[in-house]
């Protein structure tokens, strides 16, 4: 299990200073000394991105959990949507500035300061660097809101950075995306990355592709905010987007740590018992005879379904019931940053509000299912029968539902997506928690270190309130 480090002035540190680290190691090549820094930025920021969204290491990520996806079968505060015990919010923080942002920032000044690449390679990394960033800004904004942004990562300037306005963090986000967008589109050399990205291998068009499936996440995110150029960000993206399963963006692991899987970590080198189907998704899975029930499930029943304890957040004996599935024990089970079943479910969703983003809200919501089915090992004949299904088969009328729920049960490997999803369309019915009394939040609040190091602006965010009851600016009625 990788290590978690306590950091309650570290991080504020690191969050305003941007913690310079030690890189002299790294040079290596007398001719070429900025080039193996650089290459080993990226590689680790990608790696840290990816394996904090693949986590379910309850001291990092419980969207697994939140999303109710699994619950807990012994220690069960995070499936009660405790945060403060473990500084579990703390901790994204700490991934997400400390590590991912950190390194771009700094593989961005030797891309820079590169006397070996020509300006065209240049760009073209540093646009790789911005999708990146994009990223995982997006992400802690879909977290918490409003965020560190203009003033993070500064330096001695500012040792106290503001908390920026999230729409605000999000317009920013596209406008950087768009110039991504642009130079990778024209591009098609990354110069001496290619030999360290861990997603695409080097393949510009891919990387359009996602910077364009990105885009198209953040404006369907923002598709109820009015005058949020939801629409124009969708359509102006939907032609860039993700194809087939073949594009979707994914790192493989690997068989020896400390590059497996962190499933694998939590689930097996931890020796972890602790992890079950939570009855929210056994109950919709169930009831729709979905075929991924033997994948994403084990120690189903006598007949193929999903048992479960009966409440999310109850506690109950590991053994009785459904736990997470074999595949997902492989230390080389791929990480998932945006996939192809989560972009036709964003364009079917756009189909339907009557955008022109190519092709009808139905074929691209089957397209949804289906790519979701391949994913998992299943075949196109499995998934069309699954379409006929009466609670699965499209129907105009209940568009938003059907969208949302088979979304959210294809998030089943994206557990944060999987959250975003629900609270994106309120459905499905999320299930009363056990020992809390409620659904799931809505947000993560911020943590005790954060009040503690930076405590006027902090206060000031998100217009002073700070439950997990509050939603992101994108999570309207």
């Amino acid at each position: 299990m990788k290590s978690i480090i306590n950091y309650s002035l570290v991080l504020f540190l690191l969050i305003a200073v941007g913690c310079t680290k030690d890189i002299d190691q790294f040079n290596n090549n007398d001719k070429s000394p900025t080039t193996v820094p650089a290459n080993s930025l990226f590689a680790n920021a990608t790696v840290e991105l990816m394996d904090y969204l693949a986590s379910p290491n309850v001291n990092v990520n419980t969207f697994r959990l939140w999303s109710q996806h699994w619950t807990q079968s012994t220690y069960t505060d995070e499936s009660n949507f405790q945060l403060i015990n473990r500084n579990i919010n703390g901790e994204v923080m700490e991934r997400m500035y400390a590590r991912v942002l950190r390194d771009v920032k700094e593989c961005r000044g030797f891309v820079n300061a590169s006397a070996t690449n020509s300006e065209a390679v240049k760009n073209t990394q540093l646009a790789v660097l911005d999708v990146l960033e994009v990223c995982a800004y997006s992400i802690l904004v879909d977290i918490f809101n409003d965020v560190p942004y203009s003033e993070a990562l500064m330096g001695v300037d500012n040792l106290s950075p503001a908390y920026d306005d999230a729409s605000t963090i999000y317009s920013s986000l596209a406008t950087t995306l768009d110039g991504a967008i642009t130079i990778l589109s024209g591009s098609s050399d990354m110069g001496d990355f290619a030999g360290s990205d861990l997603i695409y291998a080097g393949s510009n068009s891919h990387w359009t592709m996602l910077a364009n499936s990105l885009k198209l996440r953040m404006a369907m995110r923002m598709a109820d905010v009015a005058g949020s150029g939801s629409q124009a960000m969708a359509e102006s993206a939907a032609a860039g987007v993700f194809a087939s399963n073949d594009d979707h963006a994914y790192i493989m692991y690997q068989s020896s740590t400390p590059n497996t899987n962190p499933l694998w970590e939590d689930l097996v080198q931890s020796g972890r018992t602790d992890f079950l189907a939570s009855v929210t998704l056994a109950d919709i899975m169930n009831a729709t005879n979905d075929p991924r029930r033997a994948i994403y499930f084990r120690n189903l029943d006598s007949t193929g379904a999903i048992t479960s304890s009966g409440q999310h957040g109850l506690d109950g004996a590991y053994a009785d019931f459904s736990q997470p599935g074999d595949i997902l024990e492989v230390p080389t089970h791929p990480g998932v940053l945006l996939s192809y079943a989560e972009v036709c479910f964003h364009l079917a969703d756009a189909a339907n509000r009557g955008w022109n983003v190519g092709g009808d809200a139905e074929t691209h919501y089957k397209n949804g299912v289906s790519a979701s089915m391949l994913q998992w090992g299943s075949d196109q004949a499995t998934a069309d029968l699954f379409l006929l299904e009466t609670d699965v088969a499209w129907d105009a009328s209940m568009a938003e539902q059907r969208i949302g729920t088979q979304k959210w049960v294809a998030m089943y490997d994206q557990g944060l997506e999987a959250w975003c999803t629900w609270k994106m369309y309120d459905y499905p019915a999320m299930g009363t928690a056990a020992q809390a009394g409620t659904i799931t939040p809505t947000r993560y609040n911020y943590s005790v270190d954060e009040y503690s190091v930076n405590s006027t602006n902090v206060s000031a965010a998100n217009g002073g309130s700070d439950e997990t009851t509050d939603k992101v600016f994108w999570d309207v009625d």
